[in-house]
């Protein structure tokens, strides 16, 4: 089987989080470089989820930090959704056995690139920060780049708002606009799809937790992720709905598009015009029932999955049922008043 080479950008995050344990794990794919940005929280905290995920699931693949200032000068995180370590309410090791390679990141991602010309893919699961640096620093690469793949934009808005402009997008516009003036082929995942067809009801997560370790694992960091503002309990998938968009096409509908982007009023408000030509071929719509099926058979295939990652199966061991208990009722207190919060913040 000819494996697809991957370059992943990623700034985990919960939902960065979800789509790296079936990355990583993806037998179709050969990672050739993760690279780590700031975003949903800051780089250090990133870079440190990143390894930890590496040390999990024992995959020797070179990670290098990515650029602390954001092109566009916003300095925004989302540490109310994400968890004060950025995996909800799974706590991290303060330090792991991986480490990141002492590399500039638009040198890494370039050598990758360079030795693998036209075959490279790269997903972009975060803000695009780092991938600019890529393109200015070398403006040739774009002959050399397959294709990218990103989460972000919300040129149709969402559910609840017309005008929504996605994270990873406000977040670096000028550098997102990087992206669109380079002419690379892009798939590009927005914001509704994760948010209004493949969402996970609170039904579903519990029926994950008790799936395996892995789902234990989730669910434990989707503690915290609850959309803020649906009237429906519902936890977004955004990432791993660019990720499945990638490897199961068949299951999603799109449309070529030129898009555009505010870098200067309206900050990450993006645009498409839709149009054959277009160098983006932008998702429509999803088969909410086959994201679902996928999901549950990529997680299935953990059931015989063991680590003697400390920290993970420490986190997630079995606690007494009396204990439980308490946690729930304390969680459900808790969570009535951090909900207030967090439209309010929102």
């Amino acid at each position: 089987m000819k494996k697809m080479k991957i370059i992943i950008d990623t700034d985990p995050g919960v939902d960065d989080s979800a789509a790296l344990v079936f990355a990583l794990n993806e037998p179709k794919f050969d990672i050739k470089l993760i690279t780590v940005g700031g975003g949903n929280i800051h780089l250090e905290k990133a870079s440190r989820n990143m390894c930890h995920l590496l040390d999990v699931f024992k995959k020797n693949i070179p990670v290098v930090n990515g650029y602390d200032h954001r092109l566009g000068g916003t300095d925004e995180f989302a540490y109310f959704l994400h968890g004060e370590e950025g995996l909800g309410n799974y706590i991290p090791p303060k330090t792991t056995s991986h480490k990141p390679l002492n590399k500039e990141c638009a040198d890494a991602m370039y050598e990758v690139i360079k030795a693998n010309p036209n075959q490279v893919t790269i997903l972009l699961l975060g803000p695009h920060t780092n991938f600019a640096h890529l393109l200015m620093k070398y403006p040739t690469v774009t002959r050399l780049i397959k294709g990218v793949v990103m989460m972000g934009a919300s040129i149709d808005g969402i559910k609840i708002d017309p005008n929504h402009r996605s994270f990873n997008i406000r977040t670096d516009a000028v550098a997102f606009k990087k992206t669109v003036l380079s002419q690379i082929p892009v798939t590009l995942c927005p914001s509704k799809i994760g948010r209004d067809t493949n969402y996970f009801t609170e039904e579903q997560v519990e029926q994950i937790k008790n799936t395996n370790i892995v789902g234990k694992y989730l669910a434990k960091t989707f503690e915290t992720y609850w959309e803020p503002n649906y009237e429906e309990k519902i936890l977004s998938n955004c990432d791993l709905s660019a990720l499945f968009a990638f490897m199961h096409p068949e299951y999603f509908t799109f449309k070529k598009a030129f898009i555009d982007v505010d870098t200067e009023v309206n900050i990450g408000a993006t645009v498409g015009h839709y149009d054959r030509r277009g160098y983006f071929n932008v998702v429509q719509s999803a088969n909410r029932e086959k994201f679902i099926d996928l999901f549950f058979k990529k997680l299935n295939e953990f059931n015989n999955f063991e680590t003697s990652n400390e920290t993970f199966n420490k986190n997630l061991a079995d606690e007494p049922e009396e204990k439980q208990t308490k946690k729930t009722t304390t969680a459900k207190t808790t969570k009535k008043v951090s909900q207030t919060k967090k439209t309010t913040k929102k």
